[in-house]
């Protein structure tokens, strides 16, 4: 998918508008582990592939990574840049019945020269992301994904009437911009939840005074989209086989 940088008027309106209409929001606590093999080892997740179940290309069968930078300055250069990468994994490889745990991580990688105040998951698209599913999850920083020293950013889950419910991170309100002062900074960020949820691409701004949009990957509600453990057709067929052939075992 290609790179899509916007005005700041228009696309940061956008975003503006989303969270000034805000319902509600709320600061997701932060319960942060302190590796990446121990959370992945904790439920023995695989990676869970999602062809054909989602409405984009992967960067591989589990996983999207797309760099960005921001709107060009006026001497000629990006106030940002960075790359975005969500990985997916599961009790199980496929969905389906068996799925009952979905693990994704968020790498946020910001590489200045200026550093990154926030990302906006959800703004600016038609596919909307699942805000009981999103609330209902757990949460964390990942430590040792995370460069020393990096504070992780306030994230908050807005549940907007009329508009798109926005996931964020902010990190001017942490009082820590990812990657300032030309530095490379990385935050690494988890979300678990069970296998009743559903999974695509949504819009994602990335700004601090210049901005950029990308897409990844969130739990989302779509309308005639199934949950990850929905039993496929073919399941489904061989289930009712097997009913019938277990009736016909008893009589």
């Amino acid at each position: 998918m290609s790179i899509r940088t916007r005005s700041i008027a228009a696309v940061a309106g956008l975003a503006t508008i989303a969270v000034a209409s805000s319902a509600s929001a709320v600061v997701i606590t932060d319960n942060s582990v302190g590796t990446r093999a121990g959370l992945i080892a904790s439920q023995s997740f695989v990676p869970l592939d999602l062809t054909g179940v989602v409405s984009g290309s992967l960067s591989t069968s589990n996983s999207y990574t797309q760099a960005f930078q921001s709107d060009i300055e006026f001497g000629g250069n990006p106030t940002f840049t960075g790359e975005l990468t969500v990985e997916v994994f599961g009790n199980v490889g496929l969905p389906g019945l068996a799925l009952n745990q979905v693990l994704m991580i968020y790498t946020m990688t910001g590489n200045g020269p200026d550093g990154i105040d926030t990302f906006e998951y959800g703004v600016d698209t038609s596919t909307n992301i699942d805000f009981n599913d999103m609330l209902n999850a757990t949460h964390g920083t990942i430590s040792d994904q995370t460069t020393p020293g990096q504070a992780a950013g306030v994230a908050e889950l807005f549940n907007n009437a009329g508009v798109n419910n926005v996931f964020s991170f902010d990190y001017q309100a942490a009082g820590d911009q990812l990657g300032s002062n030309g530095a490379t900074d990385v935050h690494s960020w988890y979300v678990l939840s069970t296998g009743d949820v559903a999974i695509d691409f949504v819009d994602v701004n990335v700004r601090d005074f210049g901005l950029a949009q990308v897409q990844s990957l969130s739990l989302v509600d779509i309308p005639g989209l199934p949950d990850l453990n929905t039993p496929t057709p073919g399941a489904v067929a061989l289930f009712g086989l097997a009913g019938v052939a277990g009736i016909r075992r008893r009589r």
